[in-house]
């Protein structure tokens, strides 16, 4: 083999090889959400769908059951990517029924498999059924964007500084949307362009987490490090603190930062983080979510009607995702089966 396709060869496998790695990153990483393990499988069928190109690319007497395994993988990359989008959006959790837009791709992909296998139905599977493959991938990218797209639209400046998420879903996406594009302009360009595509969004993505991890080692340590709040006097300023928050429902506000509320109480920013980590053992995000959960309870318990992105957003959160995740680790439980559960309450208070 020529030193060029050697190279060529290298750097087209980097990205799915990589993207293994990545996916086993996102699967285990903690804590461990639904959100992560989306991302992990769809990062793996990227990959994997990335890696059989490669193989066939430089070899094209590879065997038929690596190509079917590839091309299935590929069929499961637009429904994993409109569920991750789902759940950003909070919706995932809502209805069982969104469920099925993993169940029936699965199910479909296996029993076409099986009764249809690659190696004896070559011209199907290189026919129609790329097509197909293809045209699902294309339809679940743009049914992704619609439904991102109001939630896009809507966000000012200063909330894509607050909420990483936004930038990587729709990161994600995109990405998605570069790989397929390659794929299907290869004609015009080169089979192999997908699999660089993708490389060089691994190789974004992987710098980006080394970076992030970097970032937060090497943070200046606070002005108050060791110098733990006494007691005694750690008391009168939480129970300072605690009104000011109850008070002034600061909460509420989603854009609500650490030195912004230091501000607001006339204190240092060190001084609010020292109070919190080692005097009330929270982060800051732990602490203001307390009062919002609580707020959106009483939210329910009032008006058990209310849309549930119009109860997060009332309670101070600027993401339905954020805010399913901060009401189960407090509750154990779902709002929709938190307020499910506060009705029977009520009819059995009404009906003993």
């Amino acid at each position: 083999m020529p030193i060029s396709d050697q190279l060529l060869l290298l750097i087209s496998g980097f990205g799915g090889s990589h993207g293994l790695l990545l996916a086993a990153y996102f699967f285990f990483r903690q804590p461990g959400r639904w959100s992560n393990r989306f991302l992990a499988l769809l990062v793996l069928m990227l990959s994997i769908r990335v890696l059989k190109s490669v193989l066939f690319h430089f070899n094209p007497a590879i065997g038929k059951q690596i190509l079917q395994v590839g091309l299935s993988a590929c069929f499961l990359i637009g429904p994993l990517l409109y569920c991750y989008c789902l759940h950003f959006l909070g919706r995932f959790q809502t209805s069982s029924l969104y469920r099925l837009h993993l169940i029936i791709p699965s199910v479909l992909i296996i029993v076409i498999g099986i009764v249809f296998p690659y190696h004896l139905y070559t011209q199907l599977w290189g026919g129609i059924f790329y097509k197909l493959i293809n045209a699902v991938w294309l339809i679940y990218t743009v049914a992704s964007i619609y439904i991102l797209w109001p939630k896009l639209s809507s966000i000012k400046a200063n909330d894509w500084r607050q909420d990483v998420d936004l930038y990587i879903v729709l990161s994600i996406v995109i990405g998605s949307a570069l790989v397929w594009a390659a794929y299907f302009f290869a004609a015009y360009t080169s089979y192999i362009s997908g699999a660089l595509t993708f490389t060089f969004l691994m190789g974004i993505g992987v710098m980006t987490i080394f970076l992030h991890i970097q970032q937060q080692r090497n943070k200046t340590p606070s002005p108050y490090a060791n110098k733990k709040i006494a007691d005694k006097d750690a008391q009168a300023l939480i129970d300072e603190l605690e009104q000011f928050v109850l008070t002034q429902k600061v909460f509420l506000d989603a854009n609500l930062a650490l030195p912004k509320l230091a501000k607001s109480l006339g204190w240092s920013t060190p001084k609010l983080s020292q109070l919190l980590n080692d005097n009330l053992h929270k982060s800051f995000n732990d602490f203001i979510n307390f009062y919002r959960i609580e707020h959106a309870k009483n939210l329910l318990g009032s008006d058990s009607s209310m849309k549930m992105e119009d109860l997060a957003n009332s309670s101070g959160f600027n993401s339905l995702s954020t805010f399913y995740a901060a009401f189960k680790k407090y509750t154990q439980l779902t709002p929709a089966k938190y307020k499910a559960l506060q009705g029977l309450q009520h009819s059995e208070i009404i009906n003993p």
